[in-house]
């Protein structure tokens, strides 16, 4: 080896030695300084990393900042990249409850649950990028949650890439407040809606809230009034009482007791009190009291019929052991009325399902026997009319079928589900009138033991039939108008207005307009009822019906007495149309029914002299009252107008003044 190489091989040993000495140095030197961070004797942060412990100063000019990060009452992070927690202020610490020394140095993911985690990455993420705020629980060293608010932002000016600094703001005040708050509201809103009476008064028994109801019931405002002072209440006793004296040994549980409203009116309460304890004593008192005025008002009328009931059936009790004993004694008897009544049960039946069938017979409109113009025009105004609710009036001579006019009406009609209501205003006397259509109330005159509910009451939502209207008492026609307009009347002896809903047809043989001409009928009623006239023609007017009734009659009589008519002889059909008729149908019914009686053989044998003449003099013959009116004229123009005195027209009647004036007024007789 030559000289040259040997040199520089012994110079690049020593550079080796110089080298390896002063790196033991520096080494030495950073073992002094990191044992004096570790034993606190530096202000320095000590962090493990992957490429070694790295060290942070935290004194000079740092110091000023760290003094204000430790004063604030959010808490401040710092966190590595893979989730370190590189510094804490201790108001962090306090937050998560751990100890400063070992929250540093620590992982941030152990505060965040497995729930949150991917949140927390997102709103890290977001932050290292610009910024990021939001709402999340963080985990405590208890194994609580905490609400906070994070503000997460890039740590600046650093040489460690990834690295962030979070802002925590404990929500566990705000939260609470929140709780507070919502519950506040929720027993405002309890307070103002509850049907309930609601009272929170101080230990001294002062109202602090009441509920909207208590205040309506009050009239006004209860705050800081006396509660005993405000309500007055008063035990069933009679007692007042008195809530902090009834508390005091122990709370009130549903103890009934009453309010006197101030109009007369006694209210009755369920009051229920407890008083609200604390370690320091008693803070308050709770007053809830439940409205049962009418529950006892209930509770006293079925007391009443209880009683009632009771007695009732003490007395029937007392009753049937008479009659038990009675029975023992008649037992033979009683057997014999039992098949006596059965017997007379099973007679009834069958009378009952034939009169159901003469019924049906009798009133179906659809049995309306005639195929004449002028029962065809009737019918087609039944059908017309009958589904409104207008007032009919049926018009027609006695006998001609008014009543089965109405029927038609009324089974065609929406109220067709309800029975027809029926008044024959000629078949009672003028004083009985007003309590059949009106009713009356008990006492209302001599004789009236108890309340009697008229026709008009009956026929409310259905219809009601009022036939011979033309012989309803002038004096009552005034309370008829009334409830045809108004639907409005009172019983007899009554003063409460009852309305019913009545559809009403009426029927007369009289002629209305005539009569109230004469003075005998209200003009106003007469319009009222004459809204829709319908007319029956009579029997001589239905010539081409007659065959037709006839044989109806015949088979509904014979059926009924138990005999066979085949034959109507030609003679006895064409004397039957000839007659006049004056009766019409019912006229033709009674003929009928005596023809029927008296032929022994299937052939109709008439018994009645019906003379054709009959028709020709029926067209010039007047009523009486119309002879009777003419026959007076003619003597009042004999006397010149002297109705009284010498030689007057009462003297020539053989009346006296007075009647004769009153046959005048009656017969609307009057001087040109």
């Amino acid at each position: 080896m030559s000289t040259n190489s040997m040199n520089k091989s012994n110079r690049t040993r020593q550079q080796l030695l110089d080298e390896l000495q002063e790196l033991t140095s520096r080494l030495m030197e950073a073992e002094e300084a990191q044992r004096a961070i570790l034993n606190g004797e530096v202000d320095c942060l000590v962090v493990p990393t992957m490429e070694g412990d790295r060290i942070f100063s935290l004194s000079g000019a740092d110091h000023f900042y760290r003094v204000m990060v430790e004063t604030l009452n959010e808490g401040a992070v710092t966190v590595a990249s893979d989730g370190t927690i590189l510094f804490c202020n201790h108001r962090f610490a306090d937050i998560v409850q751990g100890p400063l020394e070992k929250v540093i140095g620590s992982s941030i993911t152990k505060y965040i649950s497995s729930i949150d985690r991917p949140l927390f990455e997102r709103l890290l993420e977001q932050g290292l990028y610009g910024g990021s705020k939001s709402e999340l629980s963080l985990l405590t060293g208890d194994e609580r949650s905490v609400p906070v608010y994070l503000s997460i932002s890039a740590l600046r000016n650093s040489d460690m890439f990834g690295a962030a600094c979070i802002v925590v703001t404990d929500l566990t005040e705000q939260k609470r407040n929140e709780e507070m708050l919502a519950e506040e509201k929720l027993t405002t809103q309890i307070l103002n809606q509850a049907a309930e009476i609601f009272i929170i008064c101080d230990p001294k028994g002062w109202i602090l809230r009441a509920s909207q109801s208590a205040c309506i019931l009050l009239g006004g405002s209860l705050v800081f009034k006396e509660f005993d002072e405000a309500f007055r209440l008063r035990y069933t006793d009679g007692t007042p009482l008195s809530l902090l004296s009834a508390i005091s040994e122990k709370d009130i549980h549903a103890a009934e007791v009453h309010f006197n409203h101030g109009d007369n009116r006694i209210l009755s309460f369920l009051l229920s009190a407890n008083s609200l304890k604390t370690e320091q004593g008693v803070i308050g008192i709770i007053v809830v009291m439940v409205d049962i005025t009418e529950r006892k008002k209930l509770e006293d009328m079925l007391q009443q019929a209880h009683d009632k009931l009771e007695q009732q059936v003490k007395e029937r009790t007392a009753e049937l052991a008479a009659a038990v004993k009675e029975s023992e004694k008649r037992r033979q008897k009683a057997e014999t009325a039992v098949t006596e009544i059965q017997k007379l049960k099973d007679q009834l039946e069958t009378e009952r399902a034939y009169l159901q069938e003469e019924i049906k017979l009798e009133y179906n409109h659809e049995k309306i026997i005639g195929q004449s113009d002028g029962l065809k025009y009737v019918l087609y105004k039944v059908e017309q009319i009958a589904s409104s609710d207008t007032t009919v009036l049926v018009l027609g001579e006695t006998g001609t079928g008014k009543e089965l006019v109405a029927r038609a009406i009324h089974s065609l009609s929406q109220r067709k589900n309800r029975a027809l209501v029926k008044v024959n205003c000629a078949a009672l006397p003028s004083n009985l009138i007003e309590s059949e259509l009106f009713g009356h109330e008990k006492g209302a005159f001599t004789g009236s033991n108890a309340r009697h509910i008229g026709r008009f009451e009956i026929a409310d939502g259905t219809t009601l039939f009022l036939d011979e209207i033309g012989e309803l008492p002038l004096e009552l026609q005034p309370k008829l108008l009334r409830v045809l307009q108004d639907g409005e009347f009172e019983r007899l002896g009554g003063s409460r207005t009852i309305k019913v809903n009545a559809r009403i047809i009426a029927a007369t043989n009289r002629n209305l307009e005539e009569e109230v001409r004469m003075g005998n009928f209200r003009e106003d009623l007469w319009y009222r009822l004459n809204i829709f006239p319908i007319t029956m023609p009579p029997l001589r007017d239905r010539i081409e019906d007659m065959r037709l009734l006839v044989d109806f009659y015949v088979k509904k009589i014979s059926k009924r007495l138990g005999k066979t008519i085949e034959v109507i002889p030609v003679k006895v059909m064409n004397t039957i149309q000839d007659y006049h008729w004056p009766g019409n149908i019912r006229e033709l019914e009674n003929v009928l029914e005596r023809a029927v009686i008296n032929s022994s053989g299937p052939k109709l044998r008439l018994v009645d002299e019906l003379k054709k003449s009959l028709k020709d003099i029926g067209k010039n013959q007047k009523t009486l009252e119309a002879v009777e009116r003419d026959y007076i004229i003619q003597t009042l123009e004999q006397t010149h107008w002297k109705v009284g005195g010498k030689n007057s027209a009462a003297e020539i009647l053989g009346l006296d003044r007075s009647t004769l004036r009153a046959r005048m007024r009656k017969l609307n007789i009057q001087k040109d």
